[in-house]
């Protein structure tokens, strides 16, 4: 049998015997590095498992993360614990069980090369769809009140589950069993030099990676302008604009007029601490962005470049870059959760209280005590209106 098994094809997606040099063997299992890989994507797997589903039980369990850009994040772990539970059946069959004939049917061959089809184009639309919901959020909050809504948010997760599952479907109709003299093999209907296979790979290269990618950094450069932008209004606005006979005069007022200048000035922190708030949370997503183009990128590329190769010797599929390029897949699947804990201190207080058993208690303190504050800087600071930059904070993690 030919190395297609090990092409993995089994990870996105089979890839036809023919994207491989005719006559390569594929490796005997149970072997060392077999059994390492085998080790690595299943340790991974149970990670990223975990991990996914303890964010979206936080996010639906826990006081205050219902959010619309948690929502999003609850559609990405979804797609994400989906692609472990469909590739990783693949892959410990080729890596621990090599046979001459495929293990889990012709049902198997279309539901395991559907499904990771399925998960990681839904993670790119759910990644596209948090990405503009921040841009909404931050560089046009009024319009934000009304459109980034949990309600709004649920029904966009559900369209983009319901397009991808349909636009989708066709790989029901493309996987199938192959029988010839070596045995059975689960691949693709299509001849590798046909027109429409050509089509399938660059419309799945160009619709679902990027295009996305290419989105999500126009838009993440755009937040970024518009956060310098506020940060500079904020600091221009703590310099002192009052003259020394004002000063003078002021410092001979009675309290109350203290206490006035006090609220400002927590207004004005109240901006800062809101901004920095902002600045991490946009870290947190494009980070999230960075590391799925990154990750996913190597194993794309080789796809596309051999489906237009002409001739097959000349294809890219080495065994060490497939298996960094599997590594890098499911590393990308499973350190979503890793990255919301090391950089927000919102999760990290759900993730906390969720795991404590005290759920709501610890987290539901902290933030009616947040919300206490801002509502105390609000009274002190009345007499001046609210930045709507400032007032979208509602609705980040």
């Amino acid at each position: 049998m030919t190395s297609a098994s090990l092409a993995g094809i089994s990870i996105s997606p089979i890839m036809p015997t023919e994207h491989l040099l005719e006559g390569t063997m594929a490796p005997v299992g149970n072997q060392p590095l077999d059994i390492t890989l085998a080790f690595i994507f299943s340790t991974i797997s149970v990670i990223g498992v975990l991990g996914n589903l303890l964010v979206i039980t936080v996010v639906l369990k826990v006081r205050g993360m219902k959010t619309p850009t948690n929502c999003y994040l609850v559609s990405l772990a979804a797609s994400d614990t989906l692609f472990f539970f469909a590739s990783l059946p693949h892959e410990m069959m080729y890596l621990l069980f090599p046979s001459d004939n495929y293990l889990f049917g012709k049902l198997g061959c279309v539901l395991l090369t559907y499904l990771p089809y399925l998960a990681m184009n839904t993670s790119s639309l759910s990644i596209l769809a948090f990405t503009i919901e921040r841009y909404y959020g931050i560089c046009n909050p009024y319009k934000a009140r009304t459109m980034c809504t949990v309600k709004r948010a649920t029904f966009i997760i559900a369209g983009i589950w319901a397009f991808s599952m349909i636009y989708h479907s066709y790989w029901l109709f493309l996987a199938t069993l192959i029988k010839d003299d070596i045995g059975t093999s689960c691949s693709f209907r299509l001849e590798r030099n046909s027109n429409a296979y050509k089509i399938v790979f660059l419309l799945d290269f160009v619709l679902w990676y990027v295009l996305p990618i290419l989105c999500d950094i126009i838009i993440y450069a755009k937040i970024g302008i518009t956060l310098s932008q506020c940060g500079d209004k904020i600091k221009k606005s703590v310099k002192p604009k009052i003259s020394n006979e004002v000063i003078i005069e002021k410092s001979k007022t009675s309290s109350t007029s203290m206490g006035h200048y006090s609220g400002r000035d927590s207004h004005i922190s109240g901006k800062r601490n809101s901004t920095r708030g902002k600045n991490q949370v946009v870290k947190m997503l494009a980070i999230v962005v960075a590391v799925f183009a990154i990750c996913w990128l190597p194993y794309r590329g080789m796809v596309v470049y051999n489906s237009f190769v002409s001739d097959p010797k000349y294809s890219w599929s080495p065994d060490w870059y497939i298996n960094l390029s599997k590594t890098l897949v499911f590393i990308n699947c499973a350190i979503n959760p890793i990255l919301y804990n090391l950089m927000s201190a919102r999760f990290r207080a759900a993730f906390k209280s969720l795991l404590s058993k005290r759920k709501n208690s610890g987290f539901k303190t902290t933030a009616l005590s947040h919300r206490h504050r801002l509502n105390t800087m609000d009274i002190m600071s009345s007499a001046e209106p609210k930045s709507p930059l400032i007032t979208s904070m509602t609705g980040t993690p």
